[in-house]
C-alpha cells in the first residue's frame, strides 16, 4: 500500500527522475522584447521620389479612367463649359463698353472711343465683381457637386448629378463666401491690369506675368478648400489652413499631375492641329482655312470642358490620399462594387 501511494506521488508530481515519471508540461518562457514599430509601404508606391511619381501617374490616369467608366460626370463638363462661356462673354462685353484693351498691356481696343463705363470707375468695379462672383460661385458649386459624386463612387455608392448638386447645396453659404473672396481678388487683379497705370512694354508684361504667377500660386495653395468644406464639413478658415497643410503633404504629386496634364494637352493640340493644317491650308481656300481655325477652337473648348472635370476628380483623389495616406482603389485601376459602365 505504501509503495502504491509513493508511485502515485512520483507520477503526478514528476519528482522522481526515473523513466516512468511523467515530465512537466509547462509553457515556454516568454522573452521580453522591446516593441517594434512597423512602417508598411503605402499602396501606390513608397515614400520616396519614385513612389510620388508613381502616385501622380496613377492619379492622372485613374482620373481619366474614372470619367470614362462614369460618363454621367460629363454633365459637369457641359455645365462648367457654359459657365466659362458666360464668364468669357461677360468680360469681353465689359471690355467693349469700357473701351479697354483686348489683352492687358496692349493697345488693341475692343470698343469705340466714347465709352459707357470708364475703366476703374465704381460701376466698372461693381460689374467686374458681380461677373466674377457669379462665375466663381457656380464653378465652385459644380466642383463641390463633382467632389461629392467622386466621394460616393469611392465609398461604393451610386453617383448621380442630382445627388452631387443636392449635397453641394448644403454648403452653398461657405462656397458663396469663398467665391466672394476670389471675386475681390479678381477685381484687384483686373484693376492693376489697367493700361493707364503701366509704363513700358517690359513693365507691362512683367506685371501681367507676375500677377498670373501670384494667382496661380494662390490657387494651388488653396486647392483643397472646397473638398474640406464639402467632405470634412470644415469652416472656411479651417479649410484654408487645412488646404495649406495638405499641400505640404502632396505637393510632389500635384507637380507630377500638372506635368502629365500639360503633356497630354500638348499632344492633343499637336495631333489635332497638324491634320487640320494639312487639309485646310493646302487647298488655298480662305473658307477652308477659316473652317480649320473654327474646328481647332472647338476641339480646344471640348478639351477644356472635359479637362475641368478630370482635374476635379484628381483634386478629390489628392485630397483623399492626403487625408488618409492611402491612394483610393479607384485610382489603382480597381472598380468599386457599384460603378456605372
Amino acid at each position: 500500500m505504501t509503495f502504491h501511494l509513493s508511485e502515485l506521488f512520483r507520477k503526478y508530481r514528476a519528482w522522481c527522475p526515473n523513466s516512468d515519471a511523467r515530465p512537466l508540461r509547462t509553457a515556454p518562457p516568454v522573452l521580453a522584447t522591446p516593441p517594434v514599430t512597423l512602417n508598411p509601404v503605402q499602396p501606390g508606391g513608397g515614400a520616396g521620389g519614385s513612389g510620388r511619381i508613381d502616385r501622380g501617374i496613377k492619379l492622372t490616369t485613374g482620373s481619366i479612367r474614372l470619367l470614362i467608366r462614369n460618363r454621367q460626370l460629363l454633365w459637369f463638363s457641359l455645365l462648367t463649359g457654359l459657365v466659362m462661356i458666360f464668364s468669357l462673354v461677360s468680360n469681353l462685353y465689359l471690355q467693349f463698353i469700357s473701351g479697354t484693351a483686348l489683352f492687358p498691356g496692349t493697345g488693341l481696343a475692343t470698343g469705340p472711343a466714347s465709352t459707357a463705363i470708364s475703366w476703374g470707375s465704381p460701376p466698372w468695379i461693381a460689374l467686374t465683381f458681380i461677373i466674377g462672383l457669379v462665375s466663381t460661385f457656380i464653378t465652385y458649386y459644380l466642383l463641390a457637386a463633382l467632389i461629392a459624386c467622386v466621394s460616393r463612387i469611392h465609398s461604393g455608392q451610386t453617383a448621380t448629378v442630382h445627388d452631387g448638386l443636392a449635397h453641394a447645396g448644403q454648403y452653398r453659404w461657405p462656397l458663396f463666401s469663398w467665391a466672394m473672396i476670389w471675386a475681390c481678388i479678381g477685381v484687384v487683379f483686373s484693376f492693376f491690369m489697367n493700361p493707364s497705370t503701366m509704363g513700358s512694354v517690359l513693365v507691362n508684361f512683367g506685371m501681367i506675368y507676375g500677377s498670373m504667377a501670384f494667382m496661380a500660386c494662390l490657387y494651388v495653395l488653396t486647392l483643397f478648400v472646397v473638398p474640406l468644406l464639402v467632405l470634412a464639413n470644415e469652416d472656411l478658415v479651417t479649410a484654408v489652413t487645412g488646404s495649406l497643410s495638405l499641400f505640404r503633404k502632396v505637393w510632389a504629386e500635384i507637380l507630377v499631375c500638372f506635368i502629365i496634364y500639360v503633356l497630354i494637352v500638348f499632344v492633343v493640340m499637336l495631333t489635332s492641329l497638324v491634320p487640320m493644317i494639312a487639309i485646310g491650308f493646302s487647298s488655298g481656300s480662305a473658307s477652308a482655312a477659316l473652317a480649320v481655325v473654327v474646328a481647332y477652337m472647338l476641339v480646344m473648348l471640348v478639351m477644356l470642358f472635359i479637362g475641368s472635370t478630370i482635374v476635379g476628380i484628381t483634386i478629390t483623389g489628392l485630397y483623399l490620399y492626403g487625408k488618409t495616406g492611402i491612394l483610393p482603389a479607384m485610382f489603382e485601376g480597381k472598380t468599386t462594387d457599384i460603378e456605372h459602365a
